[in-house]
């Protein structure tokens, strides 16, 4: 059994949203990338991975909590 889009409820959903979990279709999700500035995850200004993790993170959120989001 396929879960709808909670958004448009016509499509199949194939992610969540991050912030409040409803599904979501590839059409109705955004999806917001955040660089961490950390001058371990820089060089010569290039965002490049570090040994602490990733320097760009990605979060999956519906139209309704994009505003929601915490970007730091």
């Amino acid at each position: 059994m396929t879960k709808l889009c909670g958004i448009c409820k016509e499509r199949e959903a194939t992610e969540a949203c991050s912030v409040c979990g409803v599904p979501l279709c590839k059409t109705c999700l955004i999806e917001i990338t955040i660089e961490d500035t950390h001058p371990a995850h820089r060089i010569k200004g290039i965002t490049t991975p570090g040994i602490t993790g990733e320097a760009v993170k990605k979060k999956i959120v519906c139209p309704d909590c994009v505003s929601e989001v915490d970007i730091f």
